[in-house]
């Protein structure tokens, strides 16, 4: 049935090949960057300005295009997350412009309070399609949930595929996001190509993005980009984009008046790009073994040239295989650890297309035992228990693993990202699991119900076992503790002011978290009562820019007394757990951990360092190993302390000394923001490709 249907898709395609698709003539207007809020006057302004209703003078091209059909926008809608009745003040700002409003998010819809849930209640996903005049438009979401930082979420990558297979390769397609998909703040090359790669399949006519409060045009590896400009600010204006006798063109108006040129195009019947397909002989290969992928495009005999690259530096050509071509590397000339191949055709018209591909390479310091595909991004780190490994993700599943093998034997769907690390309660045989549909979850072992909680916001932290008690902070600023045995409600605190994206910690009879509005936290552990609250050293500021530099991304740790915070603005404050009085101000910390035993501290500094502290924040060792800004926080289990850094690299510390005792890089063009979980016999780890894999450390010997 599978090849039946391959075949179908191939022929129809080959049928159309020379046919024009009917394209009605169509303008719409393209805003971004509206930041309301912050900037809601200005963007009121640029909004009443819009040219509702009647047609449009594009001036400089000598043209007049149709009445706007609807409207898009490309992110950062709101400063700080629409949270606040922020959103409903957003939707507000349209009130008389009688138009269909499309909307997709950027960082600043998705750092501080994620948006997606309100993208689904409009929009059905975060990712969505619909058709107008003849064309297929495209809402894709770039930002990541709670984090500042873009990248391309994997679940979007399987929605688009399957959206792309009922797409005719004729039709044309407009894609409208927020990042440019040759930004910088990407993890990586392979990151963006997991989205490039996609959208040259398809005859995707323009991409439209926001971001950089600039209106111009460009290519991204062949595909014209428009940038939109911002709606507040001194270059403040809106898009016009026009369909006229099958002619693309982009214009863009400013709050003075000037209407400049931006992209003028005839749309192409088709994509004009070869269609590549990349085989490797396998996605992880043995020590020793040869490397090889067979190459092939369409058509066969449509490429003059051809190069390979490896993690961006050593390249080489191809060599041809009859119709195909191939790439072999030998055994000794790669690494172990995680690659990635990039392969480029370049066609007679000396137009490039390439196709990337990650594997990992056996016979270093950490082996792969086994890789699961899990149903999205992850950005949650597992849980092990009992030999099974419990793990969530951004398509809103958490699932249930072999720990031997990766086999699947459960999958809890729930209706938002399942972002945090799942808690497993040995004692009751019950784990927790927080989602974005706004659930607090307790299941046994076997998957089955014990018991749900409603919480009314979306779930983005980890849960935390406090003595009898659940204890959760909510998008919605709450935090709630529940019976751990029948999920009743012990008590609600409503004493933070914005979202609260980490796990709470416990000890002192108190509860610790950080929240969104620059404050750190102490509440009772009986009743929820306020203690203290109090900025970190970094949020310590005045103005809503001390938002910025919350306490929020990380969850505190707790050692003898004493409660320690790592902010956005990478200072390490440690208080006094009773009082509220600080004791310690350090920079260059981007994450903080507990010891099982509730000793010790260890802090994740910003430029390659890890660090191990007494209670009183003394260090007892430090370490220099990879670790970048993301908070992602080093995990001590089994004697070892496990360090990821932002994009990959592995590292084990002797937990006594801080010694090295193993080193790999387990991902590449990745940001990791799941922690490492370890079982004393292998360590596993989620990504944002959609993987949980386990790996198996040298060091430890045959186990």
């Amino acid at each position: 049935m599978i090849a039946y249907r391959i075949v179908t898709l191939a022929l129809l395609a080959w049928l159309a090949v020379g046919a024009a698709w009917a394209v009605e003539d169509l303008t719409f207007i393209h805003v971004t960057d509206e930041h309301a809020p912050h900037a809601a006057a200005q963007t009121r302004e640029t909004i009443a300005a819009l040219p509702v209703g009647h047609e449009i003078a594009l001036a400089p091209y000598g043209v007049t295009a149709t009445a706007p059909s609807f409207v898009l926008s490309t992110g950062d809608l709101n400063e700080f997350g629409g949270g606040s009745g922020w959103w409903a003040q957003y939707l507000g700002l349209w009130t008389g412009i009688d138009l269909p409003l499309y909307l997709q998010l950027g960082n600043h819809d998705n750092t501080w309070r994620c948006g997606r849930p309100r993208l689904r209640e409009r929009h059905r996903s975060a990712f969505y399609a619909f058709e107008q005049g003849g064309v297929k438009f495209i809402g894709w979401d770039t930002a990541t949930p709670q984090d500042p930082r873009p990248s391309i979420a994997e679940e979007g990558v399987r929605w688009l595929a399957a959206e792309f297979e009922r797409t005719p390769p004729e039709q044309p397609v407009m894609v409208f996001l927020h990042h440019a998909l040759d930004g910088r703040e990407f993890a990586g090359a392979w990151d963006r190509a997991r989205l490039l790669d996609l959208l040259r399949t398809r005859n995707v006519v323009v991409v439209l993005v926001g971001h950089g409060h600039n209106a111009r045009a460009w290519q991204v590896e062949g595909l014209d980009t428009v940038m939109g400009g911002s709606t507040w600010g001194d270059q403040r204006g809106f898009g016009i984009v026009s369909i006229r006798d099958n002619v693309l063109r982009v214009c863009h108006q400013y709050a003075s008046g000037e209407m400049v040129a931006l992209l003028e195009r005839p749309l192409p019947e088709r994509s004009p790009f070869l269609q590549m397909t990349v085989e490797p002989q396998a996605p992880v290969f043995e020590a020793g073994q040869a490397l090889r992928w067979r190459v092939s495009c369409a058509p066969a005999d449509g490429a003059l040239a051809s190069q390979w690259t490896l993690d961006g530096d050593a390249s080489d050509a191809l060599a041809r295989e009859g119709e195909a071509w191939l790439v072999e590397l030998p055994a000794d000339a790669v690494e172990p650890g995680a690659h990635v191949l990039r392969v480029e055709l370049t066609d007679p018209e000396g137009r490039v297309t390439s196709r990337t591909d990650e594997f990992f390479v056996n016979g270093g310091d950490f082996d792969v035992a086994w890789r699961a595909r899990l149903g999205g991004s992850s950005q949650s780190t597992p849980a092990v228990s009992d030999g099974r490994v419990y793990v969530g993700d951004n398509c809103g599943a958490l699932t249930a693993l072999d720990a031997a093998d990766g086999r699947v034997l459960r999958e809890f769907r729930t209706g938002g990202e399942v972002r945090s690390a799942p808690l497993v309660d040995q004692a009751r045989g019950t784990v927790y699991f927080g989602s974005a549909d706004g659930w607090l979850c307790a299941l046994s072992r076997d998957g089955a119900d014990r018991w749900r909680f409603d919480a009314g916001s979306a779930i983005y932290g980890s849960p935390a076992l406090v003595g009898e008690r659940v204890v959760f902070g909510t998008a919605a600023g709450e935090v709630i503790a529940l019976d751990a045995a029948t999920g009743a409600l012990a008590w609600r605190s409503d004493a933070p002011e914005y979202a609260i994206e980490v796990a709470p910690c416990g000890g002192a009879e108190g509860v610790y978290v950080g929240a969104w509005d620059h404050y750190a936290y102490a509440l009772e552990l009986a009743d929820g009562a306020l203690r203290w609250r109090h900025p970190s050293a970094g949020s310590d500021r005045e103005g809503f820019v001390a938002w910025y530099y919350s306490p929020a991304d990380c969850a505190p740790a707790f050692a003898g007394g004493n409660v320690f915070f790592a902010d956005r603005a990478y200072r390490l404050t440690v208080f006094d757990a009773a009082t509220g009085e600080r004791l310690l101000d350090e920079e260059k910390a981007a994450a903080v951990a507990g010891s099982a035993d509730g000793r010790f501290v260890y802090v994740r500094h910003s430029d390659g360092r890890v660090s191990k502290r007494s209670a009183d924040g003394s260090v007892v060792w430090l370490a220099e190993v990879p670790t970048g800004a993301v908070a992602t926080p080093p995990v001590a289990s089994g004697g070892i302390v496990w360090v990821i850094s932002d994009r990959g690299m592995l590292s084990a510390l002797d937990d006594a000394t801080g010694t090295l005792l193993g080193q790999g890089r387990v991902t590449r063009d990745l940001f990791a923001f799941a922690a490492p979980a370890f079982d004393g016999r292998r360590v596993y780890i989620a990504d944002m490709a959609g993987r949980l894999t386990a790996f198996t450390p040298a060091f430890l010997g045959p186990r």
